[in-house]
């Protein structure tokens, strides 16, 4: 009892994160919020994986007051060493063009 006073208790404070997520949703409409949980069977609660937001706002500000700095691409490797490469292409403030792989 006093380990749940001291650190709280997180089946209660992971439950309201539901709740947050949809009062998120109701003042803050058009923004992304995404939350992921597992669940071990249908009937089983809910476990927390990830919650990811980006407010409207944001997002809006960002179209609209910057200029395209990155490009991203990738392709997947054939051959012997199979995998994925990722290169981001960007322009820096002196308009010169690097590439990062």
């Amino acid at each position: 009892m006093v380990k749940d006073n001291l650190a709280g208790n997180f089946v209660k404070e992971f439950a309201m994160l539901c709740d947050y997520a949809d009062e998120l949703r109701l003042k803050n409409p058009r923004s992304t919020i995404k939350m992921a949980v597992n669940r071990v069977t249908p009937k089983s609660p809910p476990h927390f994986k990830r919650f990811y937001v980006c407010f409207e706002a944001l997002k809006k500000g960002w179209k609209d007051g910057c200029r395209p700095i990155l490009g991203l691409d990738g392709c997947f490797l054939k051959g012997p060493f199979k995998g994925k490469l990722l290169a981001t292409v960007g322009i820096n403030g002196n308009n010169r063009i690097y590439l990062v792989a």
